[in-house]
């Protein structure tokens, strides 16, 4: 047979445990849930926007292989950029036509 004090405890952790429930129920509790999460930040990655979006793919491990493909490329398209000369943009017919003086070189 369960002892006075038993029981006495065991009420009184369910009642804190109902105070806990009933304190988080209502229109107040939600909008105090809400503010908090908002503070926290978000959690996940559906949740997430902008730089912490991206930081958190690239250090995803899945995406590996293509953040280094991306590299490469982005790397690789730097180093042509800088080696594009004045003579050689005189001479592309894109340059000139999109960026130049607008006409395509006459063949």
């Amino acid at each position: 047979m369960p002892d006075y004090a038993e029981v006495n405890e065991y009420f009184q952790k369910r009642m804190e445990e109902s105070r806990s429930v009933w304190a988080k129920r209502g229109k107040e509790a939600r909008i105090a849930a809400y503010n908090q999460r908002l503070a926290e930040g978000p959690k996940t990655w559906r949740q997430m926007k902008g730089m912490p979006l991206i930081i958190h793919e690239i250090k995803h491990v899945g995406n590996r292989p293509f953040m280094w493909g991306f590299l490469t490329i982005a790397l690789g398209t730097v180093y042509v950029q800088t080696k594009f000369t004045d003579e050689m943009r005189a001479n592309s017919d894109y340059w000139q036509t999109f960026h130049g003086s607008g006409k395509p070189k006459a063949h």
